[in-house]
């Protein structure tokens, strides 16, 4: 087993035991020291320093966000539980589940993105959030800014808007819709990925007031999304409307 597998299977294990709130609670380098030292001694003796290892600073963001993800994530014992019955005992599974885990944690920029993605993941082991839209709604975690999350979290559900830069940018990750309102005006509307998105992370503690909970991809309704147009269509077009091309002061109508 190499360096980081051994990594993931010690981090799988913590966050399995009762001893998870008592590396959560204390200092960083406490949960480094449960993870990535534990049966890596030789690793460590390998090391120049022992402090460039422990106190690198990209090191020290990384395990800084995970301790941060453990603490808003797991409220109690019964809570690891919980997440551990999700994959039946199948414990390489739940390894995989962790590395991807590391991996979004990893990518995360900024406090507040910990804390929705901690929100997510109770949602996953308290309803029946199914795991691969949970992926998908972590990765829009790390694909928004916080202010654009932050933005989404405040809105209400009903919410609808002419086009702007927050909504042009929201739109092209898919979480808003086009619809055509009763003055025939082209409003926008949340996505079913953004209520998804609002029910399961960023509005959960809310409490869930606003109908059925989106948990599964045959739940959302798919965005609309422009056609092109066929060669035939475009030639028909041509063939039936007057095109001028223009060239200085001279025209000419094909």
């Amino acid at each position: 087993m190499s360096i980081i597998e051994n990594q993931i299977h010690n981090l799988a294990t913590i966050m399995k035991s009762k001893e998870l709130q008592e590396y959560s609670q204390k200092t960083i380098f406490d949960l480094m020291v449960a993870v990535v030292m534990k049966d890596n001694v030789a690793a460590i003796e390998a090391a120049d320093n022992i402090k460039n290892l422990i106190f690198h600073t990209p090191t020290i963001l990384f395990w800084d966000k995970m301790q941060r993800y453990l603490r808003g994530t797991f409220y109690d014992y019964a809570d690891q539980v919980k997440l551990a019955e999700k994959f039946h005992d199948d414990d390489e599974k739940y390894e995989k589940f962790v590395k991807r885990q590391m991996h979004l944690i990893n990518e995360i920029d900024d406090d507040r993105k910990v804390d929705y993605f901690a929100t997510l993941t109770r949602s996953f082991l308290l309803t029946s959030l199914e795991r691969e839209l949970f992926f998908k709604l972590a990765k829009y975690i790390n694909l928004c800014t916080s202010e654009e999350l932050y933005f989404l979290q405040g809105i209400p559900f009903n919410y609808g808007s002419q086009n702007n830069p927050m909504i042009s940018s929201l739109h092209q990750y898919g979480l808003f819709s086009q619809e055509e309102n009763e003055s025939g005006n082209v409003e926008y509307k949340l996505s079913d990925f953004a209520i998804a998105l609002k029910q399961n992370s960023l509005n959960f503690d809310e409490g869930l007031s606003n109908g059925l909970r989106l948990s599964n991809y045959n739940q959302l309704a798919p965005i609309s999304i422009a056609e092109p147009a066929t060669w035939e269509e475009f030639e028909d077009a041509f063939n039936n409307n007057d095109v001028t091309i223009s060239a200085g002061n001279s025209s000419d109508a094909i």
